[in-house]
């Protein structure tokens, strides 16, 4: 009889399959770490594309978009790691198992509040 639970990878994760279950810590928090990177190099590409193609006759303005590459790269890479390693903690010593929609939602949601925190601190400058 075939067993109805498939086996963890993070392409697993990545396709959405419900029928994987997240149940220890490093494939929970490599879960949740590769949705934060994923949708933060989404949107921060889209931003550094945008931000290049408005300032690009603009003498220092076109590296910018470098800048918020860059910062597309760091944030994910501290913060989302630790943030990640701290969910998959509660949900492993809560005894929760985890599906690959809670893992995009968690990472998903990081990079959103992480965009969300960067831009306030840019208007909070102007």
């Amino acid at each position: 009889m075939a067993s109805l639970q498939d086996e963890f990878s993070i392409g697993s994760v990545l396709a959405l399959k419900s029928t994987v279950r997240i149940q220890y810590f490093n494939q929970m928090w490599m879960s949740v770490f590769t949705w934060c990177i994923f949708s933060s190099a989404v949107i921060y590409s889209t931003a550094a594309i945008i931000a290049f193609t408005t300032l690009r006759r603009h003498k220092l303005g076109r590296f910018y978009s470098v800048m918020i590459l860059l910062m597309g790269l760091v944030i994910p890479l501290s913060l989302g790691l630790l943030s990640s390693g701290a969910i998959a903690f509660v949900y492993k010593h809560s005894n929760f198992s985890m599906v690959p929609i809670h893992a995009a939602m968690w990472g998903v949601g990081q990079t959103v509040i992480h965009a969300a925190v960067g831009f306030t601190r840019i208007l909070a400058t102007l």
